[in-house]
């Protein structure tokens, strides 16, 4: 199975609407600012669609979701799909216990009202594999000639219109096109060429 530190490894967790910063996690005692990091990603408006970006030795998700944008900051060690997996858990959470819409159409809305929603992300980090919402499957990679760990959400799979589903993993540098079954069985690997 693929380890993974989450506490270690994620740099931030933001939630914005309309361009403001309404709740932001941080690791205890981080006093890092991702400002410029958010500012490129405030920049796409597409809704309901996952994005990735690389930026040096760190990768971030964002996802727009009615009025919220919310986006995971972690080390580059971290899957693309392990950070969709805890921004969902993080959006599940947070809609349960806020209902945004309502809030944001008083005026002069305090962020600080969100502030108790850090707990809430502390126990998401910390008991995130007992969520059951990710598995690590082993695909074969002949350009490494190893068997890597691959982490994929489970809706993913479960949720398919039809099977395989393909899944791209980059890999230092290449790029192998799984097809993963119903059953979370590897059906086949393939190099694909990278562009971009």
């Amino acid at each position: 199975m693929e380890e993974y530190d989450l506490e270690k490894s994620i740099n931030f967790i933001n939630i914005s609407a309309n361009d403001v910063v309404i709740f932001e996690w941080k690791p205890t005692g981080s006093f890092t600012s991702f400002a410029l990091d958010l500012n490129i990603i405030k920049e796409n408006t597409a809704v309901d669609i996952f994005f990735h970006l690389n930026k040096g030795n760190r990768k971030m998700v964002y996802i727009r979701k009615g009025s919220a944008l919310y986006t995971i900051g972690s080390e580059d060690t971290i899957q693309f799909q392990l950070l969709e997996a805890l921004v969902e858990a993080v959006i599940k959470e947070f809609k349960e216990i806020y209902d945004l819409d309502v809030i944001l159409s008083y005026e002069n809305v305090s962020a600080n009202i969100f502030n108790g929603f850090k707990s809430s992300v502390d126990e998401i980090i910390k008991k995130f594999k007992d969520l059951n919402i990710i598995k690590t499957i082993r695909v074969p990679c002949r350009v490494c000639n190893k068997n890597l760990g691959l982490i994929i959400k489970k809706n993913i799979i479960e949720e398919a219109d039809s099977y395989p589903v393909p899944i791209v993993y980059n890999h230092k540098g290449h790029a192998i096109l799984c097809y993963i079954d119903k059953n979370f069985e590897v059906r086949g690997v393939e190099l694909v060429n990278i562009t971009g």
